[in-house]
């Protein structure tokens, strides 16, 4: 995903890998610059509370538009304007980002809530076809098969908050 922030004097735009917002490490690339990031601490909705950028311990604060989307950063007190060329979404684009797969378990790869579910115990299914709804950031993210197969056991229920790394379910 391209980032642009600006500030009063300068534009700055630079890349995060596309799961950046999903994995506690990761790196971020401005121009020819790599920066090492490591995710210290989230607030409860799963925004960023805490991190360090090259040993430096960040404070973080993201102030979000009606829609969700982010509309400043404060870093360390200092706010800057996000301009967000490009929103990568499980909505637009597929279950990697909502839900990890390792074999034949799906799991959250970030908090929510699950506001539907159409997998069953049983159930066959194709790949990319909906299971169900995650919720998360005001967002709703969909849960997709990653693979043919038939749905061995559902471990949440619609409503359930679920957690980074909790079951949901579980394909053979």
């Amino acid at each position: 995903m391209k980032c642009t922030v600006r500030t009063r004097n300068q534009k700055n735009v630079f890349d995060i890998p596309q799961i950046a917002s999903l994995r506690s490490d990761f790196d971020i690339r401005k121009e020819k610059d790599l920066s090492k990031v490591r995710i210290l601490e989230t607030w409860p909705d799963g925004s960023l509370r805490l991190v360090m950028v090259n040993g430096k311990v960040l404070s973080i604060v993201v102030r979000k538009k009606s829609n969700g989307f982010p509309d400043s950063v404060e870093i360390n007190g200092t706010r800057y304007g996000v301009d967000v060329n490009k929103i990568d979404s499980s909505h637009y684009g597929g279950a990697e980002k909502t839900a990890k797969v390792s074999s034949g378990t799906i799991t959250a790869v970030l908090p929510g809530q699950i506001s539907s579910l159409q997998a069953k115990p049983g159930q066959v299914v194709k790949k990319g076809q909906l299971l169900g709804i995650l919720e998360a950031m005001k967002m709703e993210n969909e849960i997709l098969a990653p693979c043919d197969g038939k749905i061995k056991s559902v471990k949440i229920e619609p409503g359930q908050t679920v957690m980074r790394g909790d079951l949901i379910l579980e394909i053979n």
